[in-house]
């Protein structure tokens, strides 16, 4: 199992987060299964926006896996009585999508690094998550955990491959945005919020 996702987040989620997710586990669902459902839009964002890339080799298989993903969230709400809902989207993606290039080809070289960098933190809190929730959410996040981590690593990989370059010095600007948006109060609870 890679853990490509420890070495590119610049911080660990914070203690306070992870307290606040535990006492607000309906939001978390919620919030999370609209993570999955936007994953998925991305990917086929991504396949329309680039068709001279193509990353529909790569990216069609990972939109078909988050939706499903989507789906099973929505069953594990079913089985807890919470009701799937619109929420207000909180900052955090467009925080990171803001820092990307306006002009080609950076832009889509960070898009592929904002998207890994998502991916990771999601891994990272479902990481952090697993040790304290009830066994079936456990069990639903310790397998979605290694989805994740192959997501992130997929995402440098397109990085790699369609540009034949390291991706570690943009990285390193991205990724500090990330980790000061984490760390901060955030007034919206969500699955990547702040504080």
């Amino acid at each position: 199992m890679s853990n490509t996702w420890e070495t590119i987040l610049s911080s660990p989620t914070p203690k306070a987060w992870i307290e606040k997710a535990l006492d607000s586990l309906e939001i978390l669902l919620i919030d999370h299964a609209h993570c999955e459902k936007k994953a998925a839009t991305t990917a086929i964002s991504l396949i329309h926006k680039y068709p001279h890339f193509n990353l529909a080799k790569s990216l069609s298989p990972l939109a078909r896996e988050e939706l499903l993903h989507f789906e099973q969230v929505l069953r594990i709400m079913n089985k807890l009585g919470f009701k799937y809902k619109n929420l207000k989207s909180g900052k955090y993606a467009k925080t990171l999508y803001d820092s990307c290039s306006s002009k080609e080809p950076e832009r889509l070289k960070d898009t592929f690094i904002v998207c890994s960098l998502i991916e990771a933190r999601s891994c990272e809190r479902f990481h952090a998550l697993i040790p304290h929730l009830p066994p079936m959410l456990k069990n639903f996040y310790s397998k979605l955990y290694e989805a994740e981590a192959r997501h992130c690593d997929l995402y440098l990989d397109l990085y790699t491959t369609t540009y034949n370059e390291d991706w570690s010095q943009r990285l390193s600007h991205i990724s500090a945005i990330e980790s000061d948006f984490i760390n901060k109060k955030d007034n919206l609870f969500r699955f990547h919020s702040g504080l």
